[in-house]
């Protein structure tokens, strides 16, 4: 297989054009930290590393916004930002090594959806290659700059199956004067559940809120069921927070930054420690959280007010039965990651939700037949092998 990684964007799309005319099929990557995320790339006559594109195109620190490459290293840019306190409020996993581009194409995000949201809130315009070689904007450096249809949205968390993101706008983030973390430790599942939702019923607004499961917790050296939640703000905003949860161990300082560090790597660490290990991420309602620690098998930690949860498990054994519970009780559940062999072998697709839906696959096999007439771009990552 060729491997290439080029730069700057117009040698990208010239090499797309290229590939495309010859009819040679593409595997997309940035830095492959995502490679056991989704379908396997069936087959591949080249490679291309977006990893070259890397710079920082326009950086506004009054207007909250900035244009990177996609290629850039998410661990530079935030350490970047971090210099004017400012940040793009995402916290996925593979941090340190993951390329912006690979974020966003995966759609990977962390303990700060519940305020932040995911990509597609943060994302305010990205210009793409095309297979033919052509260079598309979509959006702008404005956050608020909506008119007609933002064509970028359809790239993000479509695992490089459409076109190749060259450079990416966000809108960012002023860092949190402070954080503190505020721990509850439970022996019974209910009386997390109901801290959780008394949380949610009330008036904080809480960066995360997540909920570990005995074993989850175990790993990160606590007991019980494990309800954290991170609060941000000036000191008289988690002087309230203090108050209303005073029952709670509070985290601050470097305490309060490794332990959302351990959380939001626990699956690169589990991954790490586990190289056959396969990762289920569930979506649920709010009300069905209980129901996900209640039945599913193994280890389990759920962005607990966002309403997606993820279950770890070192083997096959257990997921066909999850994937039969989630169908029953009306879940989505996929495999996000898992092993070669796995995922060459296996239905990632356990209960697939609104994608599983013949209207909508119908419509995921029209836009990719837009976007790539000839299915050459990472093959079969998608739902249904697009």
């Amino acid at each position: 297989m060729l491997a290439v990684t080029p730069s700057p964007a117009e040698e990208l799309a010239r090499v797309l054009q290229e590939t495309s005319a010859n009819s040679k099929s593409i595997a997309l990557s940035g830095r492959d930290t995502k490679r056991a995320m989704g379908g396997p790339v069936l087959s591949a006559d080249v490679a291309i590393s977006t990893r070259c594109l890397n710079r920082v195109l326009q950086y506004e620190p009054n207007d909250l916004t900035i244009s990177v490459e996609a290629g850039m290293s998410f661990h530079a840019l935030r350490e970047l930002l971090a210099k004017e306190r400012q940040m793009i409020a995402l916290d996925p996993p593979f941090c340190s090594t993951a390329t912006i581009g690979g974020v966003v194409a995966s759609n990977s995000s962390g303990p700060m959806r519940r305020l932040y949201g995911t990509a597609r809130d943060l994302v305010i315009g990205m210009k793409f290659a095309m297979l033919d070689g052509k260079m598309i904007s979509s959006g702008g450096m404005v956050v608020k700059n909506v008119a007609g249809l933002d064509m970028g949205k359809l790239l993000i968390g479509s695992y490089g199956t459409l076109a190749v993101m060259t450079s990416i706008n966000f809108r960012l983030h002023a860092i949190p004067e402070e954080t503190h973390t505020f721990l509850f430790s439970f022996a019974e599942l209910g009386a997390a559940i109901e801290k959780r939702d008394w949380l949610l019923r009330g008036v904080l607004l809480p960066m995360a809120v997540d909920l570990l499961s005995e074993t989850a917790a175990a790993r990160l050296g606590r007991r019980g069921y494990l309800l954290a939640i991170r609060a941000g703000g000036s000191r008289f905003v988690l002087s309230r927070y203090g108050r209303d949860l005073q029952e709670a161990e509070e985290l601050t300082g470097a305490d309060d930054d490794n332990f959302w560090k351990q959380v939001s790597e626990f699956p690169a660490d589990f991954l790490r420690r586990q190289p056959g290990g396969i990762i289920v991420r569930l979506s649920t309602t709010l009300s069905e959280v209980a129901s996900v620690f209640r039945f599913a098998p193994g280890t389990i930690i759920s962005r607990a007010g966002s309403g997606v949860s993820y279950v770890y498990f070192t083997s096959w054994n257990g997921i066909e039965q999850l994937g039969q519970l989630a169908v029953q009780r009306g879940w989505t559940a996929v495999i996000e990651y898992a092993p070669d062999e796995v995922r060459r072998s296996r239905n990632l697709w356990l209960a697939a939700g609104s994608a599983g839906d013949a209207g909508t696959f119908a419509m995921m096999r029209k836009i990719k037949q837009m976007f790539d007439p000839k299915n050459l771009l990472n093959r079969s990552r998608l739902y249904g092998r697009l």
